[in-house]
């Protein structure tokens, strides 16, 4: 009886965002009135039970609002960039469709969407595969492609929320998950070239030697990049070095005006790679340290680079307040549900859920428990819909399970932040069917893509067991 009430926030969260009629601010809602039983629970024997109530409500409150400010911030100041960057990266003019639809999926999707997060990097997937004639369930399905760098996508607020809720670096959860997309980005190439067949486009063998390699180049660098620059820009870096190679050798632009054209379309991502990268050769930065045991918040983190080079873009085009208040407007939902989403998570860790579903787990299972790692990510990251929220919900129990278990700090956290089962939660492909238009749908998208499901588990399972 007792694991069922601490079990049932997770289980309504899971419920009620499976049903498709309950927004993610309202199942938090509930899931977080469900965790004052569990909490109740938790009261030590001796202790004043008011008292400890209160003390557990204020701490949880308070270290939750401090952990969604980061995420929260680089939510609303993607959003505020996106407005004031002036368009686009460059798409180019490649002339085969074959290369248009690899370079739309793979790359300038995967690039604009570590930049701004919120499925935008599917916006400009679904324009360059429009110029081939491509839309519909087909397109929709190649459009979910450009969401593969979960961990980093709009800077990688999930990544650090999961990061902190596991106790461990982002940095080094993040290297671990690059490890993982290397793995998975061949693997789903296979899928890749059956949507493009559908589409009317199959691709040639030669084609697809030089696209496995282009992904091999991506994964590598990305790799790379976590042993020397800051995580939150390594995918940005992976795609955009990609990106500009392939680009330049298909179509370099044309005299001074096209250098001159392509320099001012490229020059805010430059810039705010530049500030990102820059800060963090800063040393003894100042930083904010309000909770022992919780990340601080230093002055060169992402999120105040990200506002600083927005706001300085909002400047130079003159509509500082206007950007701001329509980033506010737009993105007052997501960021509220995000932090709805953490708070849950750390009323649920003060009340010790995720240590006893952890036990329990072990118990149950024995030396085997850990394999259900890649299910439990799969099922919150299907049903979240977002990397924060999925984290929030399952990372304490991942963390706690990958202890229990005797492993390393990072196995089971990687997992859970990097679960592939997020391309097909019902939210991002209710998004892709809306973009791609004619008669796309949901479930059109899952007959098509299905493959992804057992590619998760199969690269999750094969990272628990090599420890």
């Amino acid at each position: 009886m007792m694991l069922l009430v601490q079990a049932l926030p997770l289980l309504a969260l899971v419920a009620l965002l499976g049903t498709g009629r309950a927004s993610a601010i309202g199942a938090c809602l509930v899931a977080l009135a469900l965790a004052l039983p569990a909490a109740l629970m938790a009261i030590p024997q001796g202790a004043a039970g008011p008292a400890w109530l209160l003390d557990y409500a204020t701490r949880s409150l308070a270290e939750g609002l401090w952990l969604a400010l980061p995420p929260a911030g680089i939510v609303l100041g993607g959003l505020l960039f996106q407005s004031t960057s002036g368009g686009t990266a460059r798409t180019g003019g490649v002339e085969k469709p074959v290369d248009t639809l690899f370079t739309g999926a793979f790359l300038l999707g995967g690039f604009t969407e570590t930049v701004t997060g919120f499925g935008i990097g599917s916006v400009f997937a679904l324009a360059a595969f429009r110029r081939v004639g491509v839309t519909g369930t087909v397109a929709a399905a190649l459009a979910l492609f450009s969401q593969m760098l979960i961990p980093w996508g709009g800077l990688g607020p999930g990544s650090s929320v999961g990061a902190a809720l596991a106790g461990v670096p982002p940095q080094a959860l993040a290297s671990r998950n690059a490890l993982m997309l290397a793995a998975e980005l061949p693997l789903l190439l296979p899928l890749f070239w059956a949507l493009c067949r559908k589409a009317g486009h199959p691709v040639p063998g030669p084609v697809k030697l030089a696209q496995l390699c282009w992904l091999l180049a991506e994964g590598a660098i990305l790799i790379a990049a976590h042993r020397l620059v800051a995580w939150e820009v390594c995918g940005l870096l992976a795609t955009g070095i990609v990106l500009v190679v392939r680009l330049l050798l298909a179509d370099p632009p044309r005299g001074r005006a096209g250098w001159r054209a392509a320099i001012v379309q490229a020059a805010p991502y430059a810039l705010l790679a530049g500030v990102l990268l820059g800060s963090r050769l800063w040393s003894e930065v100042p930083r904010l340290t309000p909770f022992a045991g919780l990340p601080p918040l230093p002055l060169n983190h992402a999120m105040v680079g990200l506002w600083l080079v927005a706001l300085g873009l909002a400047a130079w085009r003159g509509d500082v307040l206007a950007a701001i208040g329509g980033a506010l407007r737009r993105g007052w939902r997501p960021a509220a549900a995000l932090t709805l989403f953490v708070l849950l998570a750390r009323f649920l860790v003060h009340a010790g859920v995720p240590q006893a579903l952890a036990m329990a787990l072990a118990g149950t299972f024995g030396a085997a428990a850990p394999f259900a790692s890649p299910l439990l990510a799969g099922a919150a990251g299907f049903f979240a819909g977002s990397n924060v929220g999925s984290n929030s919900a399952m990372m304490p129990l991942q963390a706690e399970l990958g202890r229990v278990a005797g492993l390393g700090p990072l196995v089971l956290p990687a997992v859970q932040n990097g679960t592939l089962f997020l391309l097909l939660s019902p939210q991002v492909c209710a998004i892709a069917s809306g973009l791609a238009g004619e008669g796309a749908t949901p479930r059109g998208i899952w007959r098509l893509s299905w493959p992804i499901f057992p590619i998760a588990i199969a690269v999750g399972l094969a990272f628990v067991a090599a420890g």
